[in-house]
């Protein structure tokens, strides 16, 4: 959750497109959520 995913190094074994695949959703979902909520 650091400002920059490419950090993390777990995740950049995997390749960056999984990266930014798995990271959007879940960027979306907090987004609806942060609208909800307000």
């Amino acid at each position: 959750m650091a400002s920059k995913p490419m950090d993390i190094g777990g995740e950049t074994r995997l390749s960056p497109a999984l990266a930014e695949i798995n990271i959007t959703p879940f960027v979306d979902v907090v987004l609806v959520l942060l609208v909800i909520f307000l």
